[in-house]
């Protein structure tokens, strides 16, 4: 290869390479669920690292911290009312959904990236991607009605949530920045997925993943065990301890 060839191809790859990099740390990676469990805060940190060569930028950075639950599929059904009985009718089978999702952002959407730049990574409730009856519907009018419905349930239960200011910098400089999720009590365990955006004039400049676990302990784990791993188990204990109270309760109150 000739000197000439070799030097622009390495002016190519150093070009290439990102001028800036995210380094992140979550106060904790793994959350204990036990009786007296009631929620709980985990916090990140992120650092911008910028390269020696790298100039300032005209606009100002920005971050988006996704975390991602384990995918469940889901049936979403629709009630409608045939005289005076709500009645279930239309469903549909929901897959690939986040059990928990929390989006926290240094500033609105629409001010971070572009729609379509969004809609890749699935920042933001508008642009998570499900399946529906295993096909893959966004456009569905039909479709777009369940999924409605089933990200409105989720905000109710608080497993889904978007903090606009969730983000904020640290200090005087633009390149620590914190959030703190609220992960609460009726969070499914599992292992969690957390993805840091850092974003300026609408781009994508780095991107950096993390894990969290969320897993039952003592006696809770003892009897989501038993449910599901030994079905037949569970349920005879069910019903027998059933009867032994009954009979106990007819022994305490017997009427001599």
């Amino acid at each position: 290869m000739r000197p000439a060839a070799a030097l622009f191809c390495w002016c190519l790859f150093a070009g290439s390479a990102e001028a800036e990099q995210l380094t992140i740390a979550l106060s904790t990676g793994e959350i204990n669920v036990d009786s007296t469990f009631s929620g709980d805060t985990v916090t990140l940190f992120g650092v911008i690292e910028r390269d020696a060569a790298t100039v300032s930028r005209n606009t100002d950075y920005e971050i988006a911290v996704v975390l991602r639950g384990p995918p469940e599929t889901v049936v979403a059904r629709r009630k409608d009312r045939i005289a005076f009985i709500w009645v279930n009718s239309a469903s549909e089978t929901i897959g690939d959904a986040p059990a928990f999702y929390a989006l926290d952002t240094s500033s609105e959407l629409g001010e971070i990236a572009t729609p379509a730049l969004l809609e890749r990574h699935q920042i933001g409730f508008d642009a998570i991607q499900f399946t529906y009856d295993g096909r893959a519907a966004a456009n569905d009018p039909a479709a777009a009605e369940f999924r409605d419905a089933f990200i409105r349930l989720k905000q109710n239960a608080g497993l889904y949530s978007e903090q606009p200011a969730g983000v904020s910098f640290i200090g005087a400089t633009d390149n620590v920045f914190q959030s703190a999720m609220w992960i609460p009590a009726n969070a499914p365990d599992g292992h969690y997925k957390v993805d840091v955006y850092l974003f300026s004039g609408n781009a994508l400049l780095a991107h950096e993943e993390g894990k969290l676990d969320i897993t039952k302990v003592g006696f809770e784990q003892f009897m989501y065990a038993a449910a599901h791993q030994h079905v037949l188990l569970y349920g005879l204990a069910c019903v027998l301890l059933a009867l032994s109270t009954g009979w106990l309760a007819g022994v305490i109150f017997r009427r001599d």
